[in-house]
C-alpha cells in the first residue's frame, strides 16, 4: 500500500466522525503521524530519485540497440534517463552529446506523457550535469533536451498526485527552462529578506557543483553590480559574499566583481575588512608584485587595497605597537596617504612572542604582511612606507629619527628571512637623510618634502 493511499483512507475515516468544518476541535491533530507521513515521503522522493548503478545504466542502454525499444521495462527507460549526464567508459563525452544521446532524445519525444513523468527527474538532472563549456561546443542536444523538458512540464501537475520539492521549485520559477534560466533567481536573491530559502529550492534540483547554472547565476548576479547604486551595493555586499562561500570555485569572479564596484563607491577610503581579508587570503599581499593573483583586478582597484592596508598599518603602528598613541605623526603621515605605494611593519621580540589582544588580532589579520626586527639593543617596532621615490622609516620610540631611503634598505636574504636586523634599518650612513621629532617638527618635514616634490594629497 503507497503512503498516498493511506493518506486518502487517513481521511476518509476522520470524515465520518466528524463535520470537517469543527474537526479540528473534536480531534488532536496527528501531528507525530503527520510527522512520520512526511519523513516517509521524504525518504521515499530520496529513493525515487536516486542514481542507479553506471553498470545498469549502460546495461538499459546496450538492450535497446541490441533489441529496441519493445524489450524496455520502465527501469529501462529511466536508466537511459540517466545515462545523458554519464559518460561511457572510454569515451570522453558525456552520453547527451554522442549520437546516442540524439537518438535517446528522439525515443523520449515520443514516449507518452504518463512515462515521460516516470522518467522527468533524472531528464532534468542531465539537464543540469553538463558544463558550460561542454555546450559551448555542441549545444544542439542540450537545447533539445531543454525543450523536451519545457514541452513536457505543464503535464506533470497533472499526472503527479503528490507535487515534490523540484517540481515546486520548477513551477515557481519557469524560467529556468528559458533562455534566461536564472533571471527569476536573480531577482530574488537580490530582493528576498531570506535568502536561504532560494539555497533550499536550489537543493532540490539536485544541481551538480560543476554545473552550467552556476556558471550562468554567477555571471548573472556579478553582471548587476554595475547596475546598482551605491546604498543597494553595499547591502547586497553580504549576500554575494554568502553566494562565494556556497560557491568557492567561483571566489575569483565574485571577489574581483565586489572589489572593482567597491573602487567605484563614495566609500572607497573607507575599509571594508571582510573583503580586505578575504582578498588577502585569496591573492597574498597587493603591495608585492609577486602576488599574481591582483591581476584579477584593474590598477585602480589594487591601489585602493593597498591604501586600505596602509591605512591599517598606520592605524595599528602608531596606536597598538608604539609606546603611547602617537596621533601627530599618525595625522602626519595620513595627509601623504593616497601616495603610499608600499608599507611594512617591523616587530621586535616582545610584539612578536609576547603580544597584547590588539597585537594579537593585528598579526592574525595580516599573515605575511610583517617582519621581525631584531638587534643587541631590544629595538623598538619600526614602520616602513614608500612615497615617490623613497622609503621612510619610522620607529615606535619617539628617541629615534625617521630615514629616508632610495632603495629598500635591508638586503634581499633578509626579505626572504622574514628577519631583518635593525641596523638596516637605522643607518645614518646608508641613508639619503634623517631628520629628528623635535618642537614643530611638521614644519620641517613639510619643508624637506617638499624640495623633494611630495606634497600632501
Amino acid at each position: 500500500m503507497t503512503i498516498e493511499s493511506l493518506k486518502i483512507r487517513f481521511q476518509d475515516k476522520t470524515k465520518q466522525f466528524a463535520n470537517p468544518n469543527d474537526m479540528d476541535s473534536k480531534f488532536i491533530k496527528p501531528y507525530r503521524l503527520n510527522k512520520t507521513v512526511a519523513d516517509l515521503e521524504r525518504r521515499f522522493d530520496e529513493l525515487e530519485n536516486s542514481q542507479p548503478l553506471e553498470e545498469k545504466i549502460f546495461r538499459s542502454l546496450l538492450k535497446l540497440k541490441q533489441h529496441g525499444k519493445d524489450y524496455l521495462t520502465k527501469r529501462d527507460w529511466k536508466n537511459l534517463a540517466w545515462s545523458l549526464s554519464k559518460a561511457m567508459p572510454n569515451q570522453q563525452d558525456k552520453v547527451l552529446f554522442t549520437d546516442d544521446g540524439r537518438m535517446l532524445l528522439e525515443q523520449f519525444s515520443r514516449l507518452t506523457d504518463e512515462l515521460v513523468t516516470t522518467i522527468y527527474f533524472p531528464l532534468l538532472y542531465s539537464y543540469f550535469a553538463v558544463e558550460q563549456q561542454d555546450i559551448n561546443k555542441l549545444s544542439k542536444n542540450w537545447l533539445q533536451l531543454r525543450e523536451l523538458l519545457s514541452s513536457r512540464r505543464s503535464k506533470l501537475f497533472q499526472l503527479i498526485r503528490r507535487p515534490k520539492p523540484w517540481l515546486m521549485t520548477l513551477t515557481d520559477y519557469p524560467d529556468i527552462l528559458s533562455t534566461q534560466p536564472t533571471k527569476s533567481f536573480i531577482a530574488e536573491f537580490l530582493d528576498s529578506k531570506d535568502s536561504s530559502v532560494i539555497s533550499k529550492r536550489l537543493e532540490s534540483l539536485q544541481i551538480s557543483a560543476n554545473s552550467w547554472f552556476w556558471d550562468d547565476l554567477i555571471n548573472t548576479a556579478v553582471a548587476s553590480l554595475q547596475s546598482m547604486n551605491d546604498d543597494d551595493y553595499f547591502k547586497a555586499i553580504p549576500r554575494f559574499l554568502a553566494l562565494l562561500e556556497n560557491n568557492q570555485l567561483f571566489t575569483t569572479v565574485i571577489l574581483s566583481a565586489l572589489l572593482q564596484r567597491y573602487a567605484s563607491s563614495y566609500q572607497r577610503t573607507i575599509v571594508h575588512e571582510v573583503l580586505k581579508q578575504l582578498a588577502l587570503q585569496q591573492w597574498g599581499n597587493p603591495q608585492y608584485d609577486s602576488s599574481a593573483g591582483w591581476n584579477n583586478v584593474n590598477f585602480d582597484t589594487k591601489q585602493m587595497v593597498i591604501q586600505w592596508f596602509v591605512r591599517a598599518d598606520l592605524e595599528a603602528f602608531f596606536t597598538v605597537f608604539s609606546d603611547g598613541a602617537d596621533k601627530r605623526r599618525f595625522k602626519y603621515w595620513l595627509r601623504f596617504i593616497k601616495q603610499v605605494t608600499f608599507s611594512e611593519i617591523f616587530l621586535n621580540e616582545e610584539a612578536m612572542y609576547y603580544p597584547n589582544r590588539a597585537q594579537e588580532e593585528f598579526k592574525k589579520n595580516n599573515v605575511g604582511r610583517y617582519k621581525q626586527i631584531t638587534g643587541n639593543n631590544k629595538p623598538a617596532n619600526a614602520f616602513m612606507i614608500k612615497i615617490g621615490g623613497f622609503y621612510i622609516v619610522e620607529f615606535s620610540k619617539m628617541n629615534n629619527a625617521t630615514y629616508f631611503y632610495r632603495a629598500i634598505p635591508y638586503p634581499n636574504s633578509q626579505a626572504t628571512s622574514k628577519i631583518v636586523n635593525v641596523s638596516s634599518l637605522k643607518s645614518t650612513g646608508r641613508s639619503e637623510f634623517y631628520l629628528s621629532h623635535n618642537g614643530a617638527w611638521e614644519s620641517s618635514f613639510d619643508r624637506r618634502l617638499h624640495a623633494l616634490g611630495i606634497f600632501p594629497d
